[in-house]
């Protein structure tokens, strides 16, 4: 049914740079399927005839994210987007720092333009926070997905060592320390 859906809707599948699969279980034999996928009709193909799709490292979920890039500058321009991090949270005096953010006066005729403003301030202020304080705990974030991908990338083709201390272990190690980090 879901076949004849796209079909009857004529849509295509963009081809994915990166990656052969895009989910695991991530057991000691996992199962690698191709579950997530991009789908375009004819009209959006030509209007975005330069459109890739990247499979990016996942983080601590079976699905990889995927990246669709029209190769076409966005309307706020190319700016990183902002991204909330649950570790955040455990950081002391995490609750503090927000609390005297958001207590600021925000300019704005109308409630929701207040808090508009508002919500772009307390963004601004964790941008420049986590640049500031959490640069280590990036730097080791990325050391660890760059790990995981590696294993990721060696298990799809051969199936992990079983050796003391070797890949698995590895891999369930360099896991428990992001979701730490994460959290």
């Amino acid at each position: 049914m879901f076949n004849a859906c796209i079909e009857s809707l004529n849509l295509r599948e963009l081809d994915l740079s990166g990656r052969k699969f895009t989910w695991t279980n991530s057991v000691e034999c996992p199962t690698f399927k191709r579950l997530d996928r991009i789908l375009v009709s004819t009209d959006w193909e030509q209007k975005f005839l330069l459109s890739t799709v990247e499979a990016l490292t996942r983080e601590i979920s079976y699905h990889t994210p995927l990246l669709l890039d029209t190769n076409q500058a966005a309307h706020r321009g190319n700016t990183p987007l902002f991204k909330f991090e649950l570790g955040w949270l455990t950081k002391d005096g995490f609750f503090y720092l927000i609390t005297n953010v958001t207590c600021t006066e925000t300019r704005g005729n109308m409630p929701i333009t207040r808090w508009q403003n508002k919500i772009r301030g307390v963004r601004c202020f964790l941008r420049g926070w986590a640049k500031n304080q959490v640069g280590e705990n990036k730097k080791k974030k990325l050391w660890l997905l760059q790990q995981l991908d590696c294993l990721d990338r060696k298990a799809k083709s051969t199936l992990l060592l079983r050796k003391a201390g070797q890949e698995i272990e590895s891999k369930r190690v360099l896991s428990v320390e992001l979701r730490k980090l994460l959290r």
